[in-house]
C-alpha cells in the first residue's frame, strides 16, 4: 500500500522527459532481437484468436515490459504494465510519445491479426 500512496502523491513520470524516456525504454525492450522473436511467434501461434492471443501474448508482453514498469515505479505485474500504459497517455501531446505508446499498446491488443494459416 505505501508504494502506491507513494505513486499517488508523487506521479512516475515527473516531466516530459522522463515519460519519453519511459516510453524509449519500452520500446527497446521489445525490439531486443529474443523477446521481437518471442512475441512473433506467440502472435503467429494465435493465428488470429483472440482468446489464444490473449492467454499467449499478454503474458509474455507483460513479462518483457516487467523491467522497465518496474524501475519507473510501477508494480512490475500485468495491473502495472496497464498503468504504465495509461500513464504515458498524460504525455500523448508529445508526437514521440503518442507513437511510441502506440506501439507500445499493440503489444497487447493489435489492431488487426494476420490471417489463420
Amino acid at each position: 500500500k505505501l508504494e502506491r500512496i507513494h505513486c499517488i502523491l508523487m506521479p512516475p513520470f515527473a516531466s516530459l522527459e522522463v515519460a519519453r524516456e519511459a516510453a524509449r525504454e519500452a520500446h527497446a525492450a521489445f525490439e531486443e532481437p529474443a523477446n521481437k522473436l518471442k512475441m512473433e511467434l506467440l502472435q503467429r501461434e494465435s493465428q488470429g484468436d483472440i482468446a489464444k492471443f490473449f492467454q499467449l501474448c499478454i503474458p509474455m508482453a507483460s513479462e518483457i515490459l516487467s523491467a522497465v514498469v518496474g524501475k519507473h515505479g510501477f508494480q512490475p505485474s500485468q495491473y502495472g504494465c496497464v498503468e504504465f500504459t495509461q500513464e504515458l497517455s498524460n504525455f500523448a501531446e508529445d508526437p514521440e510519445i503518442r507513437e511510441l505508446e502506440k506501439e507500445l499498446k499493440m503489444h497487447f491488443m493489435p489492431s488487426n491479426f494476420p490471417p489463420p494459416a
